[in-house]
């Protein structure tokens, strides 16, 4: 009897041992397969970015028109319309953005969620890779943000406050305030929205200045150049 009490526990042990093996496994591979989608969703959106820049700089001499709807200009890669790109210096980030949203566009860049840049309502959200919108949580107070838009105008803005949004609370995140562009993503158990509320920093019309660049960790074609020439609005 004891013999036998004694194999059904070692059966037990190793069973046991067996489905730890087999769930390290698995979630090292699920922690592989993230880490791998979230730096080719990266290098996509740079090299998208890019696209936008080169067409906006176009747009520079022969600025791009709005639609007749009142949408925001448009820059057609590929057939996916974008509106301009967004850069974030303090979290190292340049990203298209796309003209509006759906689970499918956000796989590949952020996107319009609603809103405008000329009505100061515009919001703009995008997944939580860490390559994209992932690292909002880490923007401060007083942090800058520009969005350069398809007429190669850019906007000037600083962080005012996060905040934590449910996931369902969709009025709460679209109604007025003291903000002026808005950027959001989910957190990772998809409870919440990291919600960054900005207001814009005022310059002057069709100045012209430099903006230098500097990123350190990785040498990507766009974050690499060393000036960017913008209209400043």
């Amino acid at each position: 009897m004891e013999q036998t009490e004694k194999k059904k526990k070692n059966k037990t042990g190793l069973a046991l041992i067996a489905v730890g093996l087999i769930l390290i496994a698995a979630a090292g591979a699920l922690y592989l397969f993230n880490t791998l989608t979230d730096k080719k969703a990266g290098n996509t959106a740079v090299q998208i970015a890019e696209e936008v820049l080169e067409a906006a700089q176009k747009n520079d001499a022969a600025p791009a028109v709005a639609q007749e709807d009142g949408r925001m200009p448009e820059i057609d890669i590929d057939g996916v319309k974008y509106i301009g790109i967004i850069s974030i210096p303090s979290l190292d980030v340049i990203l298209p953005v796309q003209a509006d949203w759906s689970l499918e566009k956000l796989r590949t860049s952020p996107c319009r969620y609603t809103g405008s840049i000329d009505e100061d309502s515009m919001i703009i959200c995008a997944h939580n890779y860490r390559t994209h919108f992932g690292r909002l949580h880490l923007l401060s107070a007083g942090d800058m943000v520009y969005f350069t838009d398809a007429s190669h105008l850019t906007y000037m803005y600083k962080v005012s406050y996060t905040e934590r949004i449910d996931s369902y609370a969709s009025e709460e995140m679209t109604a007025p305030g003291s903000w002026d562009l808005t950027l959001f993503t989910c957190n990772y158990n998809g409870s919440a929205r990291t919600t960054v509320r900005l207001v814009r920093s005022l310059g002057t019309a069709q100045e012209k200045h430099t903006l230098k660049q500097h990123f350190h960790k990785e040498k990507r074609p766009l974050e690499a150049s060393a000036l960017f020439l913008f209209n400043w609005v």
